[in-house]
Formats: C-alpha cells, sequence, structure tokens
C-alpha cells in the first residue's frame, strides 16, 4: 500500500503547473486594478524580481484615456502561496500623490496564463481588486524603463527674429530646479541657465522659468531669460516636450522676441540601455570621454547618407565620428559644406558618437549631423567636448509582430 501511495504523490506532483512548484513569479505582469463598481478600472504593469521568496520590482498603474500614469517602487515577500507585495515609494510623478496600494495575491493557472489576483487596500483610499497575467518570465529588463522627467531633454531653440536657431539642452533635477545650456547658431557664444520647472501630470504640461544666467563664453553677449509651458508627448522611441516661450532681456527687462523650444529624450528599454552601455564601453575607456545618447531616430533602410557641416559660426573645429565604434570620419574640419558619408547600418541598434578633436575658438564643440535614409531627412545638433561626446542611437525599423 505504500508504494501505491507514495506512486500517487508522485503523480500528483507531476501533473502540477511547473512554474506553480517552483512558485516563481519573476518576470512582466499586466492586468487590471479595479476600485469600485462605479470607478474606472486602469492599466496595470509589474517587473517583478524573485531572491529566494523576497520579491522587489517596479509597477505603473494608468488610466489610458485621461493620460494619467503613476510608477511605484515595489517590495514584498512569497508566504503560504502567496504574493504579499506593497507599493513603497511613489517613482513618478512627483504629484500628486497616488494610493500607495498593499496587494495579497493568490498564484493560479488559467486559461490564458499564470495569473496572480486578489485584493488591495491603502491608505485613505477606497479597497479594491487586482488580477494580473504573467506576460513573460523573461529577465525583467527587457521591459520599458518607468518614465521620469528627471535627467537630460535634448533639443533646438529658436526666435521669432532670427533666422538661425540654437542647440538647447536641459537637465531637470529633483525638487523643480536644474540648468539649461545653449549655443548659438550665430554669435553669442554658449550659456547656462539656471532653471525652476513643475510638471503637472494631469495635463501632461511642464511650466518652467529661467530666472538668472549662470556662466557665458561672451561676457558683453544678453541672453533671454526664457519662461513657458511645454506639452508632453510620446513618439515611437522618444519623449518629446515642445512649445512657445517668451521672456525679458537679460539685465534689461525689456522683451525678448518669442520663439519656440524642442526637446527629446529617449524613451529606451532596460535591454536597449544595457547594449548602449556595453557598446560604448570600450569608447569610454580608451578616450576617458563619458557618451550621453541625446537622441534616438529611426531609418526604413539599413543603407544611409550621413551629412556633417558645421550649422553655427565656423570657428575651426574638428571632429571625428565613430559608428558602432569603427571610425568613419577622421579630424575633420567642419565647415558650411555639408560633408556626405554613406554608410551601412549591420545592426539593428547603431550608436553615432561625435568625438571633439579640439573645441575650436568657441566651445564646445557643436555640430549639425542629418541622417538620410532615402524616404526622410532628419537633422539633429550633437554636442561634445573634451569631457563628454554627443552621441545618437540609430535604429532600423522593423515591423513588431
Amino acid at each position: 500500500m505504500k508504494i501505491i501511495y507514495y506512486f500517487f504523490i508522485i503523480l500528483v506532483f507531476a501533473a502540477l503547473d511547473p512554474p506553480l512548484l517552483a512558485q516563481n513569479i519573476a518576470g512582466h505582469w499586466e492586468g487590471v486594478v479595479e476600485t469600485g463598481k462605479k470607478q474606472p478600472s486602469f492599466f496595470y504593469e509589474a517587473d517583478l524580481e524573485m531572491q529566494g521568496q523576497a520579491i522587489s520590482g517596479r509597477a505603473c498603474s494608468s488610466l489610458k484615456e485621461k493620460d494619467m500614469e503613476a510608477c511605484f517602487e515595489v517590495s514584498g515577500v512569497w508566504e503560504n502561496d502567496r504574493a504579499i507585495l506593497q507599493e513603497i515609494k511613489q517613482i513618478s510623478p512627483e504629484s500628486p500623490e497616488w494610493c500607495l496600494k498593499y496587494m495579497t495575491l493568490f498564484l493560479t493557472s488559467e486559461e490564458d496564463g499564470l495569473v496572480l489576483s486578489g485584493g488591495w487596500t491603502a491608505d485613505h483610499c477606497k479597497p479594491g481588486s487586482i488580477r494580473l497575467v504573467l506576460k513573460s518570465d523573461l529577465d525583467y529588463k527587457e521591459y520599458k524603463v518607468p518614465f521620469s522627467i528627471e535627467g537630460q531633454w535634448t533639443g533646438h531653440l529658436s526666435q521669432s527674429d532670427r533666422e538661425y536657431g540654437f542647440f538647447y539642452q536641459v537637465n531637470f533635477d529633483k525638487k523643480g530646479k536644474g540648468t539649461s545650456f545653449i549655443v548659438s547658431e550665430d554669435n553669442g557664444g554658449t550659456a547656462t541657465h539656471a532653471l525652476n520647472w513643475y510638471f503637472d501630470s494631469l495635463q501632461n504640461k511642464l511650466t518652467f522659468a529661467e530666472p538668472r544666467v549662470l556662466e557665458k563664453t561672451d561676457p558683453q553677449w544678453l541672453w533671454c531669460l526664457k519662461h513657458g509651458d511645454l506639452k508632453l508627448t510620446k513618439l515611437d522611441d522618444k519623449f518629446i516636450l515642445e512649445g512657445d516661450w517668451s521672456g525679458p532681456l537679460e539685465g534689461k527687462g525689456g522683451a525678448c522676441a518669442p520663439g519656440s523650444i524642442y526637446l527629446e529624450k529617449p524613451a529606451l528599454t532596460k535591454v536597449e540601455i544595457n547594449k548602449v552601455d556595453k557598446a560604448v564601453y570600450p569608447y569610454e575607456q580608451q578616450s576617458g570621454r563619458e557618451v550621453s545618447i541625446g537622441r534616438t531616430l529611426t531609418v526604413k533602410n539599413e543603407s544611409v547618407k550621413l551629412f556633417v557641416w558645421d550649422n553655427g559660426t565656423v570657428d575651426g573645429d574638428y571632429v571625428t565620428l565613430f559608428l558602432n565604434g569603427k571610425r568613419i570620419l577622421n579630424n575633420y574640419k567642419v565647415s558650411k559644406r555639408k560633408k556626405m558619408i554613406p554608410i551601412t547600418l549591420k545592426k539593428d541598434e547603431n550608436i553615432l558618437i561625435l568625438h571633439a578633436e579640439d573645441l575650436g575658438n568657441i566651445p564646445p564643440n557643436t555640430v549639425a549631423v542629418s541622417v538620410k535614409d532615402g524616404k526622410k531627412l532628419t537633422t539633429l545638433v550633437l554636442n561634445s567636448n573634451l569631457k563628454k561626446s554627443g552621441g545618437v542611437l540609430i535604429k532600423k525599423f522593423k515591423l513588431e509582430e
């Protein structure tokens, strides 16, 4: 009888779904958070890791029709065939504050796959329920990094009374502070401004103001102290902030001619970030310079033409261009004449790096680069100095399965 009994136990365990036995819930989960019968349902996704019984990761809750989203740091434990999870910190936005949910979720195997479901509670919020389906048990790094306004944004700025433009780069620090860096394509050189900002997550609107100039290369040049509202949108593999600006002239009080601002921030997955880090590491080690990927673009063909020229005051800049670690332009003196370089993109993700050989008469080294894939021409500006090199991630277009 004992032999038959043990044989029966083995059959029962063999019939169980292996993931349930392993009790490993690491992976990417997607589903719905319910907050009540008359309340809307929120889309919820979570990237979870497990070490032993400890659970950690990040999660985002969103209401698509109202462009509302908040992301959280998640911690928890696997205990008695259930996952006990807590959103311990709201990562973004800074305000308004969302409910920090405490969840007790049970793992089941259903028609649509492995499911975590159960109830949640939160201080000062009505309780609700949650149901998540495992979409992939691959490494959580495959998925997108939670969005944050904080960090570097790169683009350009225009002014209505001038035919030329400006390279414009902004660093949004925590607590609504930061700096902006501007390079004139004509006279004026460069300047760094102090920056105050506030992001309204309900309207996807960023309000900013430059209270003062911190430093500038031309002591006699007067800069505009800009302020305005920028609308946040997402397009393919980038986040975009754009809108109009106005403001007084530094030290004079008179109004500057207004203009517009366009800024980008790459929207990269964790896998893409890892690939970029590995790809630029040899360059950073050999050159002693950091690489800043400020722009991304997607091309339709692998055969591409690059055009390189000085879009500002020609001041004797010498540059070298690297594509995927290979030198494609060596110690070239840029001018108003566009230098054409035919290239073939052999990888899905390709990294173009601008290496400043010197800074010319007006630092830093700012060079315009156009990328033509046979169907579309995209122009951007790369900015480099002797400590940091500007880069762009060029991705080949491919249909998602």
